[in-house]
């Protein structure tokens, strides 16, 4: 039986002073990022023990501590780095997708959202 599958963390809000405008950088503004990691989970699914999967709770913590790290000017270099970081830290996710939104962007016009979804993939 196959039971490979993903792992999801939703709407995690992050604060951070990410973008292209120096207003960002100086004041900051909230963050949401959605993250689907593909990785085998047939030995958890049959052990129902947390050292056989991908910790989420490990992972929103490395998200966190890599997301402010460094100041990005772009949502799509943040991604990245949020990949990067997944990928070498947890061998056994193969491919990472990271959705980042900017709830309240600084540019004129009515909307809920703006954002990027970039999916990586593990170099063979």
């Amino acid at each position: 039986m196959s039971a490979t599958g993903q792992i999801f963390i939703e709407a995690l809000d992050l604060y951070a002073y990410h973008g292209h405008f120096a207003e960002e950088g100086r004041l900051g503004q909230r963050f949401s990022m959605d993250l689907v990691l593909d990785c085998d989970l047939r030995a958890s699914s049959v052990s129902d023990d947390l050292a056989d999967t991908v910790d989420y709770g490990e992972v929103v913590a490395l998200v966190t501590r890599t997301f402010s790290a460094k100041r990005f000017k772009l949502l799509e270099a943040a991604a990245r780095a949020l990949a990067d970081a997944i990928l070498a830290q947890y061998p056994p996710v193969t491919r990472v997708s990271v959705t980042l939104r900017k709830p309240s962007p600084p540019i004129p016009g009515r909307m809920e959202s703006v954002g990027i979804k970039l999916d990586f993939q593990r170099e063979a």
